[in-house]
């Protein structure tokens, strides 16, 4: 063998012995790469801020409550704390306990204590404190009555008064207009009648003999009165000073209330009156009075004082009365000198059953044209008059 194939030879197998030695060595792994667990690990930030975002955010909106609540109950502080211990529990009584037992609430303590609570500065309790107040005035008028008068007024089986027999409210649950018939009326007006202030018309129709005795003094709470009407009663005369605080009264109504006495209140000519209606209860003269007072004079388009025992003459200061569309006299014992004119805006006259009374009747009133109904049967008038009847 030629020593140029033996060297060739000899590299051959070295070069192979190395390559079996580089196979047989282990290679070392590559390190993965881990994409997916790259992509899920910012997956997991992104919520994690998401999260913390929902959480400042949720922070954020209790401290505006909180701070919104704190500031609402701050301002409500005042109208909590300006009710004293015995008015909360009288509210809280009127409020858990007077609907399914209204008999029991105690009024006699609690009214005056609520009466007493300034509404302005408690408007969140206002309209329970109006209405416990008003439900016992109403129920003070229930218990003076008697087993027959209750029985007609059918009331205090709950505290929805304004649902009451005779008992209308306005808009904002105040009673406005009360209508006492009987056999359903007191036995006398009690005093809690002032606490119904928003009142504004008040018909008392008696039984002759009830209600009696004096109008109560809390009568003159009763500033918005404007329609009071009260008949077949005996209740005493009324106060002088009574119209100095029922300034609102636009209509009076009285009817047979013998015991009421023969002079009306002085202060009742200071009022814009509108209509006033005496009849069958007796009367010392008051037409001078009326007739020469300016607001009388201004505003009175009714006065019906028929069946009052009317004696003397008819004032001609009558024909003053600028807005008076009737004048009834009729049923009285009026006498000469007949007025010269009469109100010029005279609709209705009726002077019938006054035999005493006698003269001409003037012109004016004969040729009027807004003259519609003129009655003076069995009077002492006589004559050709428009469209007066003598009989």
């Amino acid at each position: 063998m030629s020593s140029k194939f033996r060297e060739d030879f000899d590299t051959s197998r070295f070069t192979k012995f190395l390559f079996d030695m580089r196979i047989q060595e282990e290679l070392p792994e590559w390190p993965p790469l881990h994409v997916q667990k790259r992509k899920s690990h910012k997956t997991r930030i992104i919520l994690l801020l998401f999260l913390l975002i929902i959480v400042l955010l949720f922070l954020i909106a209790n401290i505006v409550f909180l701070n919104i609540r704190v500031l609402s109950e701050q301002t409500a502080t005042p109208s909590s704390t300006s009710l004293s211990v015995n008015a909360q529990q009288c509210l809280s009584q009127y409020t858990l306990n007077a609907p399914s037992s209204p008999s029991s609430y105690p009024c006699s303590t609690c009214l005056p204590i609520l009466q007493a609570v300034p509404l302005s500065s408690n408007s969140q309790n206002a309209q329970q404190i109006i209405n416990a107040i008003q439900f016992c005035g109403l129920r003070a008028i229930f218990d003076t009555a008697n087993s027959q008068g209750q029985a007609s007024l059918g009331w205090v089986n709950d505290v929805k008064f304004c649902a009451w027999n005779g008992v209308t409210c306005d808009s904002s649950g105040r009673v406005a207009n009360l209508q006492l018939t009987f056999p359903g009326v007191p036995a006398l007006l009690p005093n809690e009648l002032g606490a119904l202030t928003g009142l504004k018309s008040l018909q008392v129709i008696g039984g002759n003999s009830i209600p009696a005795g004096a109008l109560p003094s809390s009568f003159t709470n009763l500033t918005n009165l404007s329609n009071l009407h009260i008949e077949a009663t005996s209740i005493t005369q009324l106060p002088d000073n009574l119209f100095s605080s029922l300034t609102a009264i636009t209509t009076l109504t009285l009817i047979r209330n013998p015991t009421m006495g023969s002079s009306l209140p002085s202060t009742l000519t200071q009022l814009p009156l509108q209509n006033l209606i005496i009849n069958s209860q007796s009367l010392t003269n008051p037409l001078p009075t009326l007739s020469s007072s300016p607001a009388f004079q201004a505003s009175l388009k009714l006065l019906d004082l028929s069946s009052t025992s009317l004696t003397g003459s008819i004032p001609n200061t009558v024909s003053s009365f600028a807005s008076l569309t009737q004048l009834l006299l009729s049923n009285n014992n009026l006498q000469p000198p007949f007025p010269t004119a009469f109100p010029p805006s005279l609709q209705i006259l009726n002077l019938q059953n006054n035999t005493g009374l006698s003269g001409t009747l003037p012109n004016s009133l004969c040729n009027s044209t807004l003259l519609t109904s003129c009655e003076l049967g069995s009077t002492g008038l006589r004559g050709g008059c428009g469209l007066c009847q003598f009989s």
